[in-house]
């Protein structure tokens, strides 16, 4: 075979670019340790343990269209997703997962060199898809608590910056965001994403904002509170025109049937999801208790569904060590900012009861 120099036809920022490395998959983590993938302890991405409504299988196997491409425009779902947040259908669209909205946006809004302001350490899309997109990211990193530094973020806003997004409850580190300081980036009058994928287990949206400002833009996701994250299904909300404007981008099939089966599924099926909801905050609340008296770690409180914690060096090293001895997937962080931590996605009782012990017997 001739041998070509295939460097040449990729993008010259793209050569030298590290990618965005998610964590191990589910099935990965079950071949690597030799059990059922529903056995495993999987505590790394925040998926919901719990796993999708128990109708969804049943549904799954009685439907009869599969041979069919999907409604372009998914109007039955936006209905329904409509009906559950309250508002009307033409503000929304819907997407494979928030990670395909995310970048929908950015490649409808942003001219070469464009500017993004992002809020580090937060969700590593933003910054993937920032520069995938020929933007450029400005990272303007939290301060004490991971709050958002609102007067650095106001003071880099300029004409180039098209759009500043805020993770709200924020993931890694589970805290919420001022209001005011939302209201104030508003009043910017320059694009808003408010990523709201963990909504449900805080119950804060922005949502009221949206009435008085055609700049915000919410993201919300079915992957953590309807445990589907495998079928890859979020939407936006936003002023009908820019929903429109995302409509032209999109591909016409972008969100399969058997997702827009499960979203349809989980949102009749929405009393027994606030149950699970509901079970995940109360374990969440119970890890923190159990940790934060600890002086060997900085638990913060989260609403999200899981907890962001911080050691030092030698315990964190430790810590992966008795973590891979116990068979549980943790997600690990080593920020500037923020030093060694680690993050952990709420469980079953049962799996909760393992960390819990794993960390005060440390």
């Amino acid at each position: 075979m001739k041998s070509i120099n295939l460097t040449k036809f990729i993008r010259s920022d793209l050569i030298q670019y590290e990618e965005y490395k998610a964590v191990p998959s589910a099935y990965d983590i079950s071949e690597q340790n030799k059990v059922e993938i529903e056995k495993i302890n999987k505590l790394d991405a925040n998926e919901n343990i719990f796993g999708p409504s128990k109708s969804l299988n049943s549904v799954l196997l009685k439907f009869k269209g599969f041979q069919f491409y999907p409604d372009p425009e998914y109007k039955r779902l936006k209905r329904v997703i409509g009906k559950y947040v309250g508002i009307p259908e033409n503000n929304i669209v819907v997407g494979s997962g928030g990670d395909e909205l995310i970048d929908l946006l950015l490649r409808l809004i942003l001219e070469p060199k464009d500017q993004v302001i992002n809020s580090p350490p937060t969700f590593g899309s933003y910054s993937t898809s920032t520069f995938l997109n020929r933007g450029v990211i400005i990272n303007i990193p939290r301060i004490k608590d991971f709050a958002i530094d609102i007067k650095k973020i106001l003071n880099n806003i300029n004409n180039k910056t098209k759009l500043i997004i805020i993770c709200n409850p924020n993931n890694p580190t589970g805290n919420l965001t001022n209001l005011n300081h939302i209201i104030k980036i508003l009043d910017t009058q320059k694009l808003v994403l408010i990523d709201e994928a963990y909504f449900e287990f805080s119950n804060i949206t922005v949502l009221p904002l949206m009435k008085k400002n055609s700049n915000l833009i919410i993201l919300r996701s079915f992957s953590k509170w309807a445990g589907i994250a495998g079928l890859r299904l979020g939407y936006l909300i936003a002023s009908p025109f820019l929903i429109n404007q995302v409509m032209k981008i999109k591909p016409p099939y972008n969100v399969n049937v058997a997702a827009e089966l499960a979203g349809l599924v989980s949102l009749e099926d929405i009393k027994s999801r606030k149950e699970i909801i509901n079970q995940i905050i109360m374990e969440r609340e119970r890890i923190y208790k159990a940790i934060k008296n600890n002086n060997k770690f900085i638990i913060y409180p989260s609403f999200g569904n899981y907890l962001f914690i911080q050691t030092n060096e030698t315990l964190f090293f430790k810590l992966r060590t008795n973590f891979r001895q116990n068979k549980i997937a943790v997600r690990y962080y080593d920020f500037s900012s923020t030093g060694k931590a680690f993050r952990i996605t709420i469980g079953t009782s049962a799996q909760n009861n393992k960390v819990i012990k794993i960390l005060n017997n440390l």
